[in-house]
């Protein structure tokens, strides 16, 4: 059956952007629109609704309809199911499949709003499948809450590195340089931390955003390298010469840059904050799971590791990498195809039939601005 792949964002650089660019390429007859992307693809079976922060949700609405024509006689893929709630009577597709790539402070309110909308929900960590049951009971029948393991290229083989004596840590950081979500502005204090623990260390950051000039400025420069936004073979020759790879997010789902530098070796030195980061870290030990935010710990829980043995510090990199061992794109499809045809083979339980949508004083508001002031008047269903 052909698929219609739903989400915001396409061009920009980013996990959840990285698994629909794997769909694109394998699936020459579905189709992905997307939300505030404009309708000026070169590439085929793309379109955009040219949505902003201005438009409202009676804007996006709008907007969609002319585009519902995609839908009948296909399995709508919802990637993260976003804006399915305000939405969902104009994706009249067969069945609507959830794909949960990630975890946010309003994930609750989020999936409570989402009841009998989908059919399924594939989800990229055991702690969103728990969420996900617990919100969405109706789920939890028939096997349609499955977890996906993220692919990545990886490493073919774990690189070398030399004694841990001679020289200073390298401690990594990947992602967006910005505030929200990925709490750059929290790196000063964690390197602080580092700092007043005595620890030989250097940091190193691949990506790049908003926050890059301010950071270039509060980081120690002595110890500190940013490498900028970097893919394909020099991105995993940077970041292969790591020791460790952190975070100081507010909320993830299972990062694909931790699972990239696990399959080449590097520890995790993780935050507590209910991930499948943290997930993977405390499967190799609680010494690499810090209690989010607490930054001396996360220098102890380091200090406690470079103490180790040089061989108990390379069994750990070895185990590292074999958690990453199912990560592969055969395997996230093998579970996708799958998933999809079970949930085409079993009666439809999402609403086929909606009511139409109320007048809604929200409806009528920039949505950017609503997400900011008025969260949950973005969880308004028809119903």
């Amino acid at each position: 059956m052909r698929l219609t792949h739903f989400f915001t964002y396409f061009r920009n650089l980013g996990g959840v952007q990285s698994i629909l660019k794997r769909h694109h390429s394998r699936e020459q007859d579905s189709h992905f629109l997307f939300s505030f992307e404009a309708n000026n693809f070169k590439e085929p079976n793309i379109s955009g609704l040219g949505v902003d922060g201005w438009d409202s949700i009676r804007c996006i609405r709008k907007k969609l309809a002319k585009h519902s024509d995609l839908f009948p006689d296909s399995v709508a893929v919802c990637h993260n199911m976003w804006g399915l709630q305000f939405l969902a009577e104009l994706i009249p597709a067969k069945r609507r499949i959830g794909i949960l790539h990630s975890d946010w402070t309003t994930l609750r309110p989020f999936l409570q709003s989402q009841k009998e909308l989908l059919d399924g929900v594939l989800c990229v960590s055991n702690t969103l499948m728990e969420l996900v049951a617990e919100c969405l009971p109706e789920l939890s029948k028939d096997n349609r809450i499955q977890l996906i393991p993220y692919p990545i290229d990886g490493v073919p083989i774990m690189p070398n590195r030399m004694s841990l004596v001679k020289r200073p840590v390298i401690i990594g950081w990947i992602g967006r340089m910005q505030e929200e979500q990925k709490r750059v502005d929290r790196l000063p204090s964690l390197l602080k931390a580092f700092d007043d623990a005595q620890i030989d260390y250097r940091f190193e950051l691949l990506g790049d955003g908003p926050m890059q000039e301010w950071l270039e400025k509060q980081l120690p420069a002595n110890r500190t390298v940013f490498h900028g936004r970097k893919s394909g073979d020099d991105y995993y020759s940077t970041l292969s010469k790591w020791d460790f790879i952190t975070s100081v997010s507010d909320y993830e789902g299972l990062p694909i840059s931790m699972l990239e530098a696990l399959s080449a070796g590097v520890l995790p030195l993780y935050p507590t904050i209910g991930s499948g980061g943290d997930e993977y870290a405390e499967k190799l030990s609680s010494n690499f799971v810090w209690e989010a935010f607490q930054f001396e710990q996360a220098a102890s829980k380091l200090n406690l590791l470079l103490k180790q043995p040089e061989a108990t510090l390379h069994q750990s990199r070895l185990n590292a990498v074999n958690l990453t061992a199912r990560h592969s794109e055969s395997e996230y499809f093998r579970i996708f195809d799958s998933f999809t045809k079970q949930i085409v083979d079993l009666p439809r339980i999402s609403n086929a039939e909606l009511p139409n949508r109320p007048f809604y004083f929200s409806d009528q508001l920039p949505f950017g601005l609503m997400t900011r002031i008025w969260p949950n008047g973005c969880f308004r269903r028809n119903d």
